[in-house]
């Protein structure tokens, strides 16, 4: 017995022994996987992800696609787990791999996923869903589809998503935010809110700054649903869409860190500086030709004295004041500058001596930098992505100092344990940005050149003072309006206004899976910003006559700060209800909350010149401060199930509350119900020649909220009292959108990915200023007033055209077309404004009436009204057509205008037969007005029709274009990669005020009789207003700044939005991996439109609109109104990784 135990208890010592040092052996051996990923066509793919989910383990392939995964002893006990790999742009596949110590090597062949249905979707759904099982149309884009990057994240989606219009419509000055329009507009007035969509950034809630705050190259992915077919699940404010941007983090890369640099350095200018500037003049010269003569006055004869035009400039302006001389009187070619004589001025004489460009005198080529240094990197369970960087772009005017960004951002994702995530994300952004626009009194510098600027000055020049010219022409030299003197440069110089903010953003989202079933996430974002905007003039500023305000000098400072919060819990169930059927059921509650503060002052007259402070100014104090906050609640509730990997469908129901709402209608419901089915998964689908295909449907609705004010009952005050602004109204209710979305995506030839969309939808309760009861005391009232309807068509298509080791070429392109009508309309028909003030104030006529006008259906959204001239014989009434033709009365002249002749002439005779002083009396007239030779005929009512000789209002055109496309090629041939974007708008009408101030100023080409014949040449009065004997005018093309179809033009256009060539060179001497490349944005534009861009608008009150009785869009405002144009930039980029 004593031998069993000695030896039982050295034999369980010994077993003991044996399985410790086993133990430890197994501790000592970790297990590594590597291997290589690569394409179908054996190209390395780098960026993958290479995953072991039951170990929660991810690292990303190197830039020969290489991976090595390191797994501890500790961790290493012989189990079979899922090698899981994904790549943008190619399906994902998995293999099952044993660990074990040791090494094992395991490659990965990945075929190209064209229709990206492997992606995983984020956005209207309630937690990452394949996007094969999304039922609704998304737009994705990836810092992979991003060869050249943006300045900011929504300029990067230009061209990429079909159904998506952005566009620096208000100025592209830099510092300026895009507009961006999805589909189409879902408010037929949005003053004082937005017509955009939703952006989500990491969580957080864009209600803060600006876009471009967040950095191009910090972004990963972005998102964009774009109706309310997919946006349901974001309820109140997602009818426009919804964007979810992105940001990069660490979880792509293995254990250590890696860092990136990349720096752009480059310019930026015009695309042109060709602006339609006339070379000749109407003024009268002396015998020499090289002197401007007086005009006359009392006893003394025009020409008895002469001037050399620079030097007159330069006498105005060489005083020792703060005002400028009086300039002499310029005496026309023509006794007077009214009257019949302007039918016989012919803008024919070239300018004499040296003249100048004024726009190629204001631009400059400045430079563009971009510059930022990244950390990625995995340390224990911690992964991060950390940045910082410094953008610079100096813009295109001589003199101004453009936009500066300095931002920080730190990314952190913290596995606290196999059940549990924590995920921060932060940014810090200092920005400053130089408001001015240059020219006089802060007003655009491109306004002051289009209205006029004299050919003949040197806007460069300096008085003998160093100071630059306040005057340069205007009133008595050349314009008969007295424009066309502007300063141009000298506000450059001594006035400033420009702004600095500082941003903090932040989200923090948590996961915790307890169980394979139950997920529970929280998400919580804070957002805010500190801006400070100073404007203020030197005392001794210069203006052309005594101005109190501005001669002493001013201020003005405002203080805004916004901040933004949003949080939500949400709960997801998930139930494998038989094999082949999958549930899930979502519970979310949700709260957003925003403030916003501002205060400001302004003063005038400084004591002390260089103090900008109000304590040093003595006159017309004044301060002002306002609040306001907006507060949301809502909770939602969903289910989606999925029936044999090939059938989805899902539900769900939002509840919202919102303090933008009239207080008797606080709450509003929302909903979707949606489906697909891949039906090229079904056993009967033989058909080789398409594959992943599927059919999908979505019906939703969402909303749009009114503007903060538009509930309340307001009042005006002044120094005499308060008096009545609008009524209230406790009823008001948000606008709700319901939206079907249908389509069809599938791969052709297993070549071509297709994807086709249809959608329709429907916003009622339009939220409209109507006039108020006059018993009210009220001028208007916010009510719901109105539906409004869009129709679109999306078609993509992406085309990988050959795909080999060294030599790769794809193409992608897409195009979309959206109609937006107006079906209901609750109060009488009324006309808005397109956000200027400048002969637009009834640009918009606003009915349901369905009835055509010029080809137009009158409801739709977006035509623009106006006068028009008649272009053809068939443009006549019936009763005069046949008068007109060749031989009769009334031809087609050389421009394609109507015009009358006289019988027995042509349109040729007015010079050479002395006609253009003749004239058709009204009595003779079919219009009972009178016809000037040769003059543009506009459309009135016959003799004895009502209204008779009112120009008939009628559509010219439509602001919104008739379709859009987007082409952009990929090769990559070795090392070497070039990239190309086309972005075309077609279709739209644009009003440029810039030619009809031109008309006005006589600044207009249209004017200029260079390479004319006595037979095609104009005289003045052909464009410009006037009296003539019977008092009413000759009828020109100016019309008085107002709308017709010679200044409304087609600005249809297509433009090389962006350009690339890259090299990846690889290590240098054994150190990083370097690319060097260029690069170019809105190189080239292609359009028949004679502004500076067709790429315009006006954005509300910032133009001198009504800012309540427009449409709130510069992409609806279609309107030229002097805008600065969108830069183009080349840049040379050099980066690396190490």
């Amino acid at each position: 017995m004593r031998f069993l135990r000695t030896h039982s208890t050295f034999w369980l010592a010994g077993v003991l022994v044996a399985l410790g040092s086993a133990g430890r052996a197994a501790a000592q051996a970790p297990a590594t996987i590597n291997g290589r990923v690569t394409s179908d066509a054996g190209v390395p793919l780098p960026g993958a992800n290479v995953i072991i989910t039951e170990l929660n383990i991810s690292v990303g392939t190197n830039a020969q696609g290489g991976f090595t995964i390191q797994i501890p002893g500790a961790r290493v006990n012989g189990q079979t787990v899922q090698l899981r790999v994904r790549s943008v742009g190619f399906q994902p596949t998995s293999r099952p791999v044993v660990v074990r110590s040791g090494t094992q090597t395991m490659n990965f062949e990945l075929k190209t996923d064209v229709l990206r249905l492997s992606e995983v979707v984020v956005t209207g759904v309630a937690e990452g869903t394949e996007r094969a099982k999304v039922p609704f149309s998304v737009g994705r884009v990836t810092a992979a589809d991003l060869p050249v990057p943006a300045l900011d994240p929504m300029k990067a989606l230009a061209g990429k998503v079909a159904g998506l219009r952005v566009a620096n419509t208000g100025s592209g000055r830099p510092g300026t935010e895009p507009e961006i329009q999805l589909r189409g507009p879902t408010s037929i007035n949005a003053t004082g809110r937005s017509n955009g969509p939703l952006i989500i950034v990491d969580g957080a809630i864009m209600n803060v700054g600006s876009l471009s705050e967040l950095g191009g190259l910090d972004i990963e992915s972005v998102e964009v649903v774009k109706g309310a077919a997919g946006a349901s699940l974001y309820g109140t404010r997602a009818a426009n869409g919804v964007i979810t941007i992105t940001t990069k983090r660490g979880s792509s890369a293995g254990q250590g860190i890696r860092f990136g640099v990349r720096s752009e350095y480059g310019f930026s200018d015009l695309n042109s500086i060709s602006y339609g500037m006339p070379l000749n003049h109407q003024l009268q010269l002396d015998e020499t030709g090289t002197r401007f003569c007086v005009a006359g006055s009392q006893n003394v004869a025009p020409c008895s004295r002469t001037v050399d035009w620079m030097k007159e400039i330069m006498r105005i302006n060489n005083v020792n004041a703060d005002t400028t001389r009086t300039p002499v009187s310029l005496q026309w070619n023509a006794l007077t500058v009214g009257g019949g004589e302007l039918t016989n001025v012919f803008q024919s004489q070239i300018w004499p001596g040296r003249y100048f460009n004024p726009l190629a005198q204001a631009l400059q080529r400045n430079p563009i930098t971009l510059n930022q240094v990244d950390a990625t990197g995995t340390l224990g369970a911690v992964r991060f992505y950390v940045s910082g960087s410094y953008q610079d772009e100096k813009g295109a005017i001589r003199g101004l100092d453009g936009a500066q960004q300095r931002r920080a951002r730190v990314n952190v994702d913290y596995d606290i344990r196999p059940d549990l995530n924590v995920s921060v994300s932060t940014l810090y952004d200092n920005g400053a940005t130089d408001n001015r626009n240059g020219g006089a009194d802060g007003g655009s510098i491109f306004g002051q050149i289009l209205r006029g600027i004299a050919i003949g000055t040197d806007m460069q020049a300096r008085d003998t003072l160093g100071r630059l010219l306040v005057r340069s022409g205007g009133a008595n030299l050349r314009s008969p309006t007295g424009n066309g003197g502007a300063t141009v440069l000298y506000d450059t110089e001594n006035r400033i206004s420009d702004q600095t903010s500082d941003r903090y953003l932040g989200s923090i989202t948590s996961r915790y899976t307890p169980a394979e079933w139950v997920t529970v996430e929280g998400t919580y974002a804070y957002d805010s910003r500190s801006r400070v905007q100073r404007a203020y003039r030197i005392k001794g500023y210069r203006t052309t006559s005594i101005s109190a305000a501005n001669n002493a000098g001013n201020l003005s400072f405002d203080n805004r700060y916004d901040r933004s919060m949003n949080g939500s819990l949400t709960a997801t169930l998930r139930k494998q209800l038989r094999s082949d059927l999958f549930g899930k059921l979502t519970f979310r509650g949700l709260f957003d909350d925003y403030l916003l503060r501002t205060n400001g002052l302004s003063a005038e007259q400084f004591v002390v010149s260089g103090i900008y402070r109000a304590d040093n100014a003595t006159a017309n104090k004044d301060i002002n401060s306002s609040r306001e906050q907006v507060k949301n609640v809502g909770w939602v509730t969903g289910a989606s199930l999925d029936f044999k990997d090939r059938y989805t469908v899902d539900g769900y129901f939002r509840y919202d509350g919102s303090s933008l709402f009239g207080s008797g209608n606080r709450w509003a419901p929302y909903g979707r119900i949606s489906g697909v089915w891949q039906f090229s998964k079904e056993p009967f689908w033989h058909i080789g020649l398409i594959d992943d295909a599927r059919v999908r449907a979505s019906y939703g609705t969402a909303g749009t909220p009114p503007r903060f004010s538009a509930q309340y009952e307001t009042y005006n005050i002044a120094a005499t009292g308060p008096s009545l602004g609008q009524a209230g109204n406790s009823k008001l209710r948000p606008e709700v959108t319901a939206e079907t979305e249908v389509g069809l995506d599938f791969t052709l030839l297993h070549k071509v990915g297709l994807e086709l969309t249809h959608a329709r939808g429907t916003t009622k309760n339009q939220i409209l200023p109507v006039n108020a009861p006059a018993a009210l005391g009220f001028a208007t009232q916010w009510q719901n007033a109105g539906t409004l309807q869009n129709i679109t068509w999306e078609l993509v298509a992406n085309l990988p055209v050959i795909q080999k080791k060294e030599f790769n070429w794809s193409m992608r392109g897409s195009w979309d077309r959206t109609r937006t009508y107006i079906t209901e309309l609750f109060v009488p028909d009324f006309v808005m404004d397109a956000g200027t003030s400048q002969g637009t104030a009834s640009l918009f006529h606003v009915t349901a009436n369905r009835a055509k006008s010029n080809g137009f259906p009158q409801n739709r959204l977006g035509n623009i009204w106006g006068r028009k001239f008649y272009r053809t014989c068939g443009d006549l009434p019936q009763s005069v057509q046949g008068q007109c033709g060749d031989g009769k009365p009334f031809q087609r002249n050389d421009q394609g205008y109507i015009v009358w002749v006289g019988q027995g002439n042509t349109w040729r005779d007015g010079i050479t037969k002395n006609l253009w002083s003749t004239y058709l009396p009204k009595d003779q007239s079919p219009w009972n007005w009178p016809l000037y030779f040769g003059h543009p005929i506009v459309d009135r009512p016959l003799k004895g029709e009502p209204n008779e000789g009112v120009g008939i209002n009628q559509v010219i055109g439509n602001a919104l274009p008739d379709f859009r496309l987007q082409f952009s090629n990929t090769v990559q041939w070795k090392r070497l990669t070039l990239y190309g974007l086309v972005d075309g708008t077609f279709g739209h009408d644009v009003n440029n005020q810039g030619e009809a101030w031109g008309l006005l100023d006589l600044s207009s080409s249209e004017f200029d009789q260079a390479n004319k014949t006595v037979e095609t040449a104009k005289p003045v009065g052909y464009s410009w207003r006037a009296g003539y004997t019977d008092g009413a005018g000759t009828g020109g093309f100016y019309d008085q700044l107002g709308p017709n179809n010679y200044n409304v033009e087609d600005a249809s256009f297509a433009k090389l939005r962006e350009v690339s060539l890259t090299y990846h060179l690889g290590k240098v001497r054994g150190v990083g991996d370097w690319t060097f490349g260029v690069i170019g944005r809105n190189l080239l534009t292609l359009t028949g439109y004679s502004g500076l861009d067709p790429e315009v608008g006006a954005t509300s009150a910032n133009n001198g609109g009504s800012g309540t009785n427009g449409s709130g869009s510069g992409l609806i405002n279609q309107v030229d109104a002097f805008n600065f144009p969108t830069l183009r930039s080349f840049t040379f980029t050099v980066s690396t990784r190490f």
